[in-house]
């Protein structure tokens, strides 16, 4: 089974920590998709990455990694959000259907915690994705409303399922 990876797991120490069977494919893209840092609806504590398919994403391009893992995978359950399926297309030429992870019901845009953040550029750049992409990101970034909780502490624990642990 392949999953899309667009914003943490690109990371290669999240991936490896949340996805260790995850075997890396290729870069790839999502048209008519965009990556989005927005709450979860009636949830105002912090924001998530999103991978909007409506909207502002017309015409766009959303770009991450496809890997493969685990058949399993597609019975991850986590609070505020939901497995969704998609067509991407690989640098190495090929087109790959995937399963990602969007939010349920997004909310207003807005930025995650600073331990969240900090590991979606990182992993763009880790990735090797073109500079002008990472920048684009980071502005998408910069224009969502501030997280009333930025400086919240990275778990300790592995979060689990739930929202508060994660």
């Amino acid at each position: 089974m392949y999953y899309f990876g667009y914003c943490t797991y690109l990371l290669d120490e999240e991936r490896v920590k949340y996805l260790p069977e995850a075997k890396t494919i290729t870069r790839a893209k999502a048209p008519n998709h965009e990556i989005q840092f927005r709450s979860a609806s009636g949830r105002e504590d912090r924001g998530w990455c999103h991978l909007a398919d409506r909207g502002s994403a017309l015409g766009k391009t959303a770009q991450g990694m496809v890997y493969e893992v685990n058949d399993d995978r597609v019975n991850d359950d986590f609070d505020d959000f939901d497995i969704v399926y998609l067509t991407v297309h690989g640098d190495d030429g090929k087109a790959y259907d995937c399963f990602t992870y969007v939010l349920t019901q997004p909310g207003k845009r807005m930025r995650p915690p600073r331990f969240y953040w900090e590991r979606v550029p990182n992993g763009f750049r880790q990735q090797k994705f073109d500079e002008e992409y990472v920048q684009s990101i980071e502005k998408t970034f910069d224009e969502a409303a501030e997280c009333p909780d930025f400086e919240r502490p990275m778990p300790s624990a592995t979060p689990g399922r739930s929202a508060a642990s994660r």
